[in-house]
């Protein structure tokens, strides 16, 4: 038809980041990668034309060396809350985790009628977004992974589940016991007021 762009191919995406002097590397016909230093370290770029998708990603955002013994699926309580109240606040780049559990930074862009200013913007969040929040993610996990190491001044929670039948009972007080509920379905109706 008249007026309609070709969608962008890898060799397309690929020239985008030659001009950059982002220097791709193309680790299969679908798939490129990107190293670049930033003020915030090195910046590994991964992007996949997956046929009606392209992903485009910062692929692992953190530095897994630093981070022991958080990654890889394993994340202190509340940090991936913390990440997913940061998604709420981002346009078109979202934090997730790879299929290993670590987090990145992601962009996924229709390929049906994608323009080449698009992936640009994309782009440039992945990577202006990385240098913002690198260091502030860190932080955050590193931080929450130190709350969980130090112990509590709070009494320890009651258990969310009734105790084991093998567990001793408590001589502390009264206990509750629970009976079959019994209803007479054919008991009088108490008297209406006329």
């Amino acid at each position: 038809m008249a007026g309609e762009m070709p969608a962008l191919g890898v060799e397309d995406v690929k020239a985008i980041l030659e001009e950059r002097a982002w220097a791709p590397r193309q680790l299969d016909e679908h798939t490129l990668r990107c190293t670049l230093e930033s003020e915030a370290g090195e910046i590994r770029l991964v992007v996949r034309h997956a046929g009606p998708w392209m992903y485009l990603a910062v692929l692992p955002f953190l530095d897994a060396a630093g981070l022991k013994p958080w990654g890889g699926g394993k994340y202190p309580p509340r940090f991936l809350g913390r990440i997913l109240a940061v998604n709420y606040n981002l346009t078109l780049v979202k934090f997730a985790l790879d299929d290993e559990g670590d987090l990145t930074l992601r962009a996924e862009l229709p390929t049906e009628s994608m323009q080449r200013g698009e992936v640009e913007v994309a782009l440039d969040l992945l990577v202006g977004v990385t240098q913002q929040y690198r260091i502030p993610v860190r932080d955050a996990l590193l931080d929450a992974g130190r709350a969980t190491e130090r112990p509590s001044l709070l009494p320890q929670a009651p258990a969310s589940h009734p105790p084991l039948p093998s567990e001793e009972p408590i001589d502390d007080g009264p206990s509750i016991e629970a009976h079959e509920p019994k209803v007479d379905l054919a008991a009088n109706p108490l008297p209406r007021e006329s």
